[in-house]
Protein backbone atom coordinates (compact mmCIF):
# COMPACT_ATOMS: atom_id res chain seq x y z
CA UNK A 1 0.00 0.00 0.00
CA UNK A 2 1.52 3.32 -1.07
CA UNK A 3 1.32 6.59 0.85
CA UNK A 4 -1.74 7.93 -1.00
CA UNK A 5 -3.65 4.70 -0.45
CA UNK A 6 -2.74 4.71 3.24
CA UNK A 7 -3.91 8.30 3.65
CA UNK A 8 -7.14 7.46 1.84
CA UNK A 9 -7.82 4.51 4.16
CA UNK A 10 -7.05 6.66 7.23
CA UNK A 11 -9.51 9.27 5.95
CA UNK A 12 -12.19 6.59 5.53
CA UNK A 13 -11.59 5.33 9.07
CA UNK A 14 -11.83 8.88 10.39
CA UNK A 15 -15.07 9.49 8.52
CA UNK A 16 -16.52 6.21 9.83
CA UNK A 17 -15.49 7.06 13.38
CA UNK A 18 -17.10 10.49 13.04
CA UNK A 19 -20.26 8.91 11.66
CA UNK A 20 -20.53 6.43 14.54
CA UNK A 21 -19.77 9.17 17.05
CA UNK A 22 -22.68 11.22 15.70
CA UNK A 23 -24.96 8.18 15.87
CA UNK A 24 -24.07 7.67 19.53
CA UNK A 25 -24.27 11.36 20.43
CA UNK A 26 -27.70 11.83 18.84
CA UNK A 27 -29.25 8.49 19.84
CA UNK A 28 -32.65 8.82 21.53
CA UNK A 29 -31.56 6.22 24.14
CA UNK A 30 -29.20 7.36 26.92
CA UNK A 31 -25.79 5.78 26.26
CA UNK A 32 -22.73 6.08 28.52
CA UNK A 33 -19.59 4.26 29.62
CA UNK A 34 -17.47 3.96 32.76
CA UNK A 35 -13.98 3.44 34.00
CA UNK A 36 -13.56 0.80 36.71
CA UNK A 37 -13.70 3.37 39.53
CA UNK A 38 -17.18 4.61 38.46
CA UNK A 39 -15.93 7.63 36.50
CA UNK A 40 -17.95 8.52 33.42
CA UNK A 41 -15.83 7.96 30.32
CA UNK A 42 -18.49 8.94 27.79
CA UNK A 43 -22.12 10.10 27.86
CA UNK A 44 -24.38 11.09 24.97
CA UNK A 45 -26.83 13.98 24.75
CA UNK A 46 -29.83 11.83 25.72
CA UNK A 47 -28.15 10.83 28.98
CA UNK A 48 -27.21 14.42 29.82
CA UNK A 49 -30.76 15.57 29.12
CA UNK A 50 -32.18 12.68 31.15
CA UNK A 51 -30.26 13.62 34.30
CA UNK A 52 -30.67 17.36 33.76
CA UNK A 53 -26.95 18.21 33.58
CA UNK A 54 -24.62 19.47 30.81
CA UNK A 55 -22.05 17.05 29.35
CA UNK A 56 -19.06 18.80 30.93
CA UNK A 57 -20.56 18.28 34.40
CA UNK A 58 -20.76 14.52 33.84
CA UNK A 59 -17.83 13.29 31.72
CA UNK A 60 -14.79 12.81 33.96
CA UNK A 61 -16.97 12.89 37.08
CA UNK A 62 -17.99 9.92 39.20
CA UNK A 63 -21.47 8.46 39.66
CA UNK A 64 -21.78 10.05 43.11
CA UNK A 65 -21.30 13.51 41.52
CA UNK A 66 -24.39 12.96 39.39
CA UNK A 67 -26.77 10.95 41.61
CA UNK A 68 -27.65 10.78 45.28
CA UNK A 69 -25.69 8.22 47.29
CA UNK A 70 -28.32 5.46 47.35
CA UNK A 71 -28.89 5.62 43.60
CA UNK A 72 -25.16 6.00 42.88
CA UNK A 73 -24.27 3.01 45.08
CA UNK A 74 -26.85 0.87 43.25
CA UNK A 75 -25.41 1.82 39.86
CA UNK A 76 -21.79 1.34 40.88
CA UNK A 77 -22.51 -2.12 42.32
CA UNK A 78 -23.63 -3.27 38.84
CA UNK A 79 -20.68 -1.58 37.09
CA UNK A 80 -18.24 -3.17 39.54
CA UNK A 81 -19.82 -6.60 39.02
CA UNK A 82 -19.55 -6.37 35.21
CA UNK A 83 -15.90 -5.33 35.44
CA UNK A 84 -15.27 -8.32 37.72
CA UNK A 85 -17.22 -11.00 35.83
CA UNK A 86 -17.11 -9.78 32.25
CA UNK A 87 -20.81 -10.63 31.90
CA UNK A 88 -23.64 -8.38 30.73
CA UNK A 89 -26.17 -7.30 33.37
CA UNK A 90 -29.52 -5.51 33.38
CA UNK A 91 -30.76 -3.18 36.09
CA UNK A 92 -33.83 -1.00 36.61
CA UNK A 93 -32.89 2.48 37.83
CA UNK A 94 -34.70 5.62 38.93
CA UNK A 95 -33.69 9.15 37.93
CA UNK A 96 -35.21 11.72 40.32
CA UNK A 97 -35.98 15.05 38.62
CA UNK A 98 -37.93 18.16 39.70
CA UNK A 99 -40.58 17.23 37.13
CA UNK A 100 -40.97 13.75 38.62
CA UNK A 101 -39.17 10.42 38.73
CA UNK A 102 -38.12 8.78 35.46
CA UNK A 103 -37.41 5.04 35.25
CA UNK A 104 -34.99 3.24 32.93
CA UNK A 105 -34.05 -0.34 32.16
CA UNK A 106 -30.29 -0.26 31.64
CA UNK A 107 -28.13 -2.90 29.92
CA UNK A 108 -24.53 -2.87 31.21
CA UNK A 109 -22.15 -4.56 28.74
CA UNK A 110 -18.39 -5.21 29.17
CA UNK A 111 -15.95 -4.09 26.43
CA UNK A 112 -12.82 -6.25 26.32
CA UNK A 113 -9.33 -5.20 25.25
CA UNK A 114 -6.83 -7.25 23.25
CA UNK A 115 -5.80 -9.17 26.37
CA UNK A 116 -9.37 -10.30 27.07
CA UNK A 117 -9.83 -8.14 30.17
CA UNK A 118 -12.60 -5.60 30.67
CA UNK A 119 -11.39 -2.17 29.61
CA UNK A 120 -14.68 -0.34 30.04
CA UNK A 121 -18.40 -1.00 30.36
CA UNK A 122 -20.94 0.63 28.07
CA UNK A 123 -24.53 1.17 29.17
CA UNK A 124 -27.67 1.69 27.13
CA UNK A 125 -30.94 2.69 28.79
CA UNK A 126 -34.57 2.37 27.73
CA UNK A 127 -37.15 4.70 29.22
CA UNK A 128 -39.78 2.52 30.97
CA UNK A 129 -41.51 5.28 32.94
CA UNK A 130 -44.95 4.71 31.36
CA UNK A 131 -44.72 0.97 31.96
CA UNK A 132 -43.56 1.50 35.54
CA UNK A 133 -46.37 3.95 36.34
CA UNK A 134 -48.92 1.57 34.80
CA UNK A 135 -47.57 -1.33 36.88
CA UNK A 136 -47.73 0.79 40.04
CA UNK A 137 -51.29 1.89 39.26
CA UNK A 138 -52.38 -1.71 38.67
CA UNK A 139 -50.74 -2.78 41.92
CA UNK A 140 -52.57 0.02 43.74
CA UNK A 141 -55.91 -1.09 42.25
CA UNK A 142 -55.14 -4.69 43.21
CA UNK A 143 -54.31 -3.70 46.78
CA UNK A 144 -57.51 -1.63 47.07
CA UNK A 145 -59.54 -4.54 45.70
CA UNK A 146 -58.06 -6.92 48.28
CA UNK A 147 -58.80 -4.37 51.01
CA UNK A 148 -62.42 -4.07 49.82
CA UNK A 149 -62.80 -7.86 49.80
CA UNK A 150 -61.50 -8.04 53.38
CA UNK A 151 -64.02 -5.38 54.44
CA UNK A 152 -66.83 -7.34 52.78
CA UNK A 153 -65.71 -10.49 54.60
CA UNK A 154 -65.74 -8.59 57.88
CA UNK A 155 -69.18 -7.11 57.24
CA UNK A 156 -70.60 -10.47 56.19
CA UNK A 157 -69.90 -11.77 59.68
CA UNK A 158 -71.59 -8.82 61.38
CA UNK A 159 -74.37 -7.55 59.13
CA UNK A 160 -76.89 -9.02 56.67
CA UNK A 161 -75.39 -7.89 53.35
CA UNK A 162 -78.11 -7.73 50.68
CA UNK A 163 -79.08 -5.85 47.54
CA UNK A 164 -81.50 -3.63 49.50
CA UNK A 165 -78.84 -2.32 51.92
CA UNK A 166 -78.25 1.22 50.68
CA UNK A 167 -75.92 2.55 53.38
CA UNK A 168 -74.25 1.48 56.62
CA UNK A 169 -74.65 4.33 59.08
CA UNK A 170 -72.29 5.44 61.83
CA UNK A 171 -74.85 4.35 64.47
CA UNK A 172 -74.58 0.72 63.29
CA UNK A 173 -78.00 0.89 61.58
CA UNK A 174 -78.76 0.35 57.91
CA UNK A 175 -80.50 2.63 55.41
CA UNK A 176 -82.77 0.34 53.38
CA UNK A 177 -84.06 1.23 49.90
CA UNK A 178 -87.18 -0.32 48.39
CA UNK A 179 -85.90 0.58 44.94
CA UNK A 180 -83.92 -2.28 43.35
CA UNK A 181 -80.20 -1.52 43.04
CA UNK A 182 -77.58 -2.47 40.51
CA UNK A 183 -77.88 -3.50 36.87
CA UNK A 184 -81.59 -4.37 36.99
CA UNK A 185 -82.42 -0.75 37.76
CA UNK A 186 -80.43 0.60 34.80
CA UNK A 187 -82.25 1.39 31.54
CA UNK A 188 -80.06 0.70 28.53
CA UNK A 189 -80.06 3.08 25.53
CA UNK A 190 -82.26 0.72 23.45
CA UNK A 191 -84.86 0.62 26.22
CA UNK A 192 -84.85 4.40 26.40
CA UNK A 193 -85.33 4.52 22.63
CA UNK A 194 -88.34 2.20 22.81
CA UNK A 195 -89.88 4.23 25.67
CA UNK A 196 -89.44 7.44 23.62
CA UNK A 197 -91.10 5.92 20.56
CA UNK A 198 -93.99 4.73 22.71
CA UNK A 199 -94.39 8.15 24.31
CA UNK A 200 -94.36 9.83 20.88
CA UNK A 201 -97.05 7.46 19.60
CA UNK A 202 -99.68 7.78 22.34
CA UNK A 203 -98.13 4.95 24.35
CA UNK A 204 -98.64 2.19 21.76
CA UNK A 205 -96.63 0.59 18.94
CA UNK A 206 -97.96 -2.19 16.66
CA UNK A 207 -94.74 -4.19 16.92
CA UNK A 208 -93.71 -7.14 19.12
CA UNK A 209 -90.83 -9.55 19.54
CA UNK A 210 -92.55 -11.67 16.88
CA UNK A 211 -92.20 -8.94 14.26
CA UNK A 212 -89.82 -9.33 11.32
CA UNK A 213 -86.18 -8.24 11.89
CA UNK A 214 -86.37 -5.80 8.97
CA UNK A 215 -89.46 -4.14 10.42
CA UNK A 216 -87.76 -3.75 13.83
CA UNK A 217 -84.57 -2.38 12.30
CA UNK A 218 -86.47 0.08 10.08
CA UNK A 219 -88.29 1.52 13.08
CA UNK A 220 -85.60 1.48 15.79
CA UNK A 221 -82.31 0.91 13.95
CA UNK A 222 -81.43 -2.07 16.19
CA UNK A 223 -81.35 -5.84 15.72
CA UNK A 224 -84.26 -8.09 16.63
CA UNK A 225 -82.14 -9.71 19.35
CA UNK A 226 -81.39 -6.33 20.96
CA UNK A 227 -85.07 -5.35 20.65
CA UNK A 228 -86.26 -8.55 22.35
CA UNK A 229 -83.75 -8.09 25.18
CA UNK A 230 -84.84 -4.50 25.82
CA UNK A 231 -88.57 -5.33 25.58
CA UNK A 232 -88.06 -8.17 28.04
CA UNK A 233 -86.25 -5.86 30.46
CA UNK A 234 -88.97 -3.20 30.21
CA UNK A 235 -91.65 -5.82 30.79
CA UNK A 236 -89.87 -7.11 33.92
CA UNK A 237 -89.53 -3.54 35.15
CA UNK A 238 -93.30 -3.14 34.60
CA UNK A 239 -92.83 -0.25 32.23
CA UNK A 240 -94.71 -1.84 29.31
CA UNK A 241 -97.44 -4.37 28.57
CA UNK A 242 -96.86 -6.89 25.79
CA UNK A 243 -100.05 -7.47 23.81
CA UNK A 244 -100.66 -9.87 20.94
CA UNK A 245 -100.23 -7.20 18.26
CA UNK A 246 -98.05 -4.63 19.94
CA UNK A 247 -96.54 -3.14 23.08
CA UNK A 248 -98.16 -0.57 25.34
CA UNK A 249 -96.55 1.93 27.69
CA UNK A 250 -97.72 1.75 31.32
CA UNK A 251 -98.64 5.26 32.44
Amino acid sequence: MNRDELLNEMKKLHNNATHYQILLDESMDPTFSFYADGTYRYVNNAFAKGVGKPLDEIIGRKIWDVFEKDEADKRFAIVKKVFATGKTEEVEVRVPLPSGDTYYLTTVKPILNGLGTVETVICTSKNITKRKLTEDALKGEHDRLLEAIEKIKTLSGLLPICSSCKKIRDDNKLDITLQPTGFKNVIDPNSELIIKFLADNNGYLPITDKSAPDEIYELFGISKKAFKRSVGALYKQRKIIIESNGIKLIA
